[in-house]
């Protein structure tokens, strides 16, 4: 059962300029025992929540289970959980203020994605076919591959490919270079 909105804003406390999340104190009503309670207070309340980190997304435990920060940040921010997917609009999966969220679908989320660690040619969709001897460009719509034609030049396929970008409603982030 995931937890309300609600019982969140009294766990936590949520910086949506910074996107950190802070302890709340805990109130002699909290399911727990009143000794535990005074603990987490005295050691817990008014800190940083930790949180650990699983594929570069930040999760919380609250109330024996985890959540992505990201998702807690906008129900937080919004009052209500997303229904769909968050997006890091800078990519920064660490990120979580909520000027670098975006509830997206996922193709839309897809379509902000960073270059891949193995892209040959250095831009999304556009490769080199040592056969033919010329630069193909290519994109991804409703999950099929759209050819959008061969190039002598690199310039010329990286050109019809960003024309493609716009045309297509990707995200002008899309194709940046992985984060260091």
């Amino acid at each position: 059962m995931t937890i309300s909105v609600k019982q969140l804003h009294e766990i936590l406390k949520y910086d949506h300029l910074s996107g950190e999340f802070t302890w709340r104190e805990r109130s002699e009503d909290y399911p727990s025992s009143l000794p535990s309670i005074r603990a987490f207070n005295t050691c817990h309340a008014g800190r940083k929540v930790y949180e650990e980190s699983h594929k570069g997304y930040g999760r919380i435990a609250l109330l024996g289970r985890r959540y992505k920060s990201h998702r807690v940040a906008w129900a937080m921010h919004v009052g209500d959980w997303p229904a769909d997917q968050i997006d890091h609009i800078s990519g920064d999966r660490s990120d979580n203020r909520i000027e670098n969220l975006r509830e997206a679908t996922q193709t839309e989320n897809s379509r902000n994605m960073k270059t891949p660690a193995n892209n040959m040619s250095g831009v999304m969709g556009v490769s080199w076919d040592k056969r033919e001897r010329h630069w193909i460009a290519t994109i991804s719509d409703d999950n099929s591959s759209v050819r959008l034609g061969r190039f002598k030049s690199f310039e010329d396929a990286v050109a019809a490919r960003k024309a493609a970008e716009v045309e297509y409603g990707y995200h002008p982030n899309h194709g940046r270079p992985a984060l260091a």
